[in-house]
């Protein structure tokens, strides 16, 4: 009788190939980077649960996922590098960046404010 793992019916792998066509290929590869980056903040959060860390996994990860698309494009626009190319060192980098958003978006929210308060200054 053979084992079950080996006459289990289609794989992830499978399933999304079969779902995805040509598009799995890169979303394979984002989604590995994203978890390899994803690591980093796991291994120095404090104690936690396996529930929490589980969590802090795939909220990381789902968070490269959604956002590695759009920075590569704009990494092509900005620095002529291919966004091909760049998907899994951006989605390594979102996801080893971890919980560290607030920052991120504490920068982008002062750059706003500064180029709001320039335009809308006063006009002579």
């Amino acid at each position: 009788m053979p084992e079950p793992t080996s006459t289990s019916g289609i794989s992830l792998a499978a399933v999304s190939i079969a779902l995805l066509g040509p598009m799995a290929g890169p979303y394979a590869l984002i989604v590995f980077a994203a978890l390899a980056g994803a690591l980093w903040p796991l291994s120095a959060a404090d104690t936690m649960t396996r529930a929490a860390g589980a969590w802090l996994l795939l909220r990381c990860t789902l968070t490269a996922v959604v956002l590695t698309s759009a920075l590569s494009l704009v990494l092509q626009n900005q620095w002529q590098i291919p966004a091909n190319e760049a998907l899994a060192p951006v989605a390594f980098a979102i996801g080893a960046l971890g919980n560290g958003w607030r920052p991120v978006f504490e920068a982008v929210g002062s750059a706003l404010q500064a180029v709001l308060s320039r335009a809308g200054g006063p006009k002579p």
